[in-house]
């Protein structure tokens, strides 16, 4: 009997054993079908040329050298080249996302979140880059010569979040703006109270044209133009998908783009290859089929861009030193002033201004930057 026991718990063992090892074997089998399955989709795929939910481009396939072997660049950039270009990218990203915010109920991912207002960014903005900022504006003020200067800035759409989140801070910013002896000579405008969730697209970090009342009034009120809008009229453009839909690749809806138009605007855009002024529209609707809806506004980057009022009621012209949130306040400004000036110095230097630009005796000059430009002011072409 005992005999007998010993046997069939023997052969239970044995049993056992070959089925763990057959289970083993086909844990096994699976991982290397899987990873030589997408191996292969990833030789028999061609590499994307743009990735369009991100808009940029995709890294490249860097050249293996002895040097970069042994310096580790080739790895890193192999890293970004095998992460950009891996089959079914976009669906495994959609994947993560609605695990990070439909179960692990997280409040962000990698910085951008979800509410229900919309997406959004923690954009941090400090101090020391508050003040580069301010030295830089403070170097352009101090070149316009007789020319009236203002300032204000763009805060971020975070801070209008029904969470709080730990990004932008408004109070930083005003004490590191009030503290600088250097802005004097300026006048701030204060724009953030005037602002609210509504005021900016829900998966974009751009501001709406037709919720912009609010800041033109606080504008007018501080630079002495009235914003009139009776001479525009609203219409409606196309569906604009924002940035933040691609960076976390969720269908989080898309926003509709009104627009104001006017018959007496007219506007002449810097082309960089001939350095002459040519006319161009001021919507540009051929832009909502690319990459960036937003672009329809002012046609997008521009260094410079000259903003007429044929039917103006003064000669004075606005300098609006800008980044791309004025592409869209520019049009509804020209009610004040018979110019609007846009100078865009991420692409345009400041020592090459005055080739195109003469500044006005008693004109106004406006500096307007987002929390885009706040957080990252080396981007400006001034020394």
């Amino acid at each position: 009997m005992r005999a007998q026991r010993q046997l069939q718990m023997q052969d239970s063992y044995i049993m056992n054993e070959t089925v763990c090892s057959i289970r083993e074997k086909l844990v096994a089998l699976v991982f290397v079908v899987m990873i030589g399955g997408f191996l292969f989709l990833s030789f028999a795929t061609p590499d994307p040329l743009l990735l369009k939910s991100e808009r940029r481009a995709p890294s490249k396939l860097p050249p293996i050298t002895l040097e970069t072997v042994a310096s580790g660049e080739f790895m890193d950039k192999f890293n970004n080249y095998a992460a950009d270009s891996f089959p079914f990218r976009e669906s495994f990203r959609s994947f993560s996302s609605l695990l990070v915010f439909g179960v692990y109920m997280q409040s962000d991912k990698n910085g951008l979140y979800l509410d229900a207002n919309g997406a959004g960014a923690f954009r941090a903005i400090y101090t020391e880059s508050i003040n580069q900022l301010i030295a830089k504006v403070e170097t352009v003020a101090a070149s316009l010569g007789d020319v009236k200067a203002y300032y204000a800035y763009i805060p971020d759409k975070s801070i209008y979040s029904i969470r709080w989140h730990p990004g932008f801070d408004p109070a930083l910013v005003e004490l590191a703006l009030a503290d600088s002896v250097s802005m004097d000579e300026l006048v701030f405008i204060n724009l953030a109270e005037v602002l609210n969730a509504d005021s900016f697209y829900r998966t974009d970090l751009h501001w709406k044209q037709e919720e912009l009342d609010g800041v033109m009034n606080v504008l007018g009120s501080a630079m002495g133009f009235e914003s009139d809008m009776s001479g525009y009229s609203e219409e409606y453009a196309g569906k604009l998908e924002g940035v933040y839909s691609g960076q976390l690749a969720l269908s989080i809806g898309m926003d509709d783009i009104y627009f104001r138009s006017s018959a007496f605007l007219k506007a002449a855009y810097l082309n960089e290859r001939t350095n002459e002024l040519e006319p161009g529209p001021v919507y540009d609707h051929n832009k909502l089929f690319g990459i960036d809806a937003y672009d329809f506004f002012l046609c997008g980057a521009q260094p410079l861009i000259i903003l007429e009022n044929t039917n103006a009621e003064t000669e004075r012209e606005l300098y609006l030193f800008r980044d791309s949130f004025s592409s869209s306040l520019a049009p509804l400004l020209a009610t004040g002033y018979s110019k609007v000036v846009l100078i865009d110095l991420r692409y345009i230097d400041i020592r090459t201004l005055g080739e195109y630009v003469n500044f006005k005796l008693g004109s106004d000059a406006l500096f307007l930057y987002s929390s885009l430009v706040m957080s990252n002011p080396d981007i400006l072409l001034v020394r």
